[in-house]
């Protein structure tokens, strides 16, 4: 059968027949005929796909990667995450562990440069988290480091 053919179809079906669970869920439709007018289901994280989510935080990964060039692309990042419903409680740990992954990856070669502070900071401002925290978290790992690779860390 062609796709055409399903086209046909799907088009002439009974108007009046419900819409199958399943398809009234991806849309955010009622299942019940009695009630066509209710309101969609409000989106959260687990609404959005899944390639939703992985693309978001390829995004936000290379954005955080690539400061300061990519701060003016950062508000259309955040209205992304607005328009696909995601939630925010989930939006705020990936970005606080992506942001704990930058602090890594910066002290992973036991030099930390005046470079990699401006990025962390400007990674902090954008993200939201506050300077203590962010600095205990810097300290903790910069210990991590030290305590795995038996040296201290440079610029630290």
């Amino acid at each position: 059968m062609g796709f055409l053919d399903s086209l046909r179809r799907v088009l002439h079906q009974d108007a009046a027949s419900p819409p199958s669970a399943e398809l009234a869920t991806v849309w955010g439709l009622s299942v019940n005929p009695a009630d066509p007018g209710s309101a969609p289901l409000e989106a959260t994280t687990e609404d959005a796909s899944v390639y939703d989510r992985a693309q978001w935080q390829k995004k936000m990964k290379r954005l955080l990667d690539e400061l300061p060039a990519s701060e003016p692309d950062w508000a259309e990042l955040m209205s992304d995450a607005r328009a696909l419903h995601f939630d925010k409680d989930w939006i705020t740990r990936c970005q606080v562990e992506e942001f704990l992954l930058l602090i890594r990856r910066a002290v992973s070669d036991g030099h930390f440069t005046e470079q990699e502070h401006r990025k962390l900071d400007l990674a902090r401002d954008l993200i939201g988290i506050p300077e203590a925290e962010a600095e205990a978290a810097l300290h903790s790992i910069i210990a991590e480091a030290e305590s795995f690779f038996g040296k201290s860390v440079d610029g630290a």
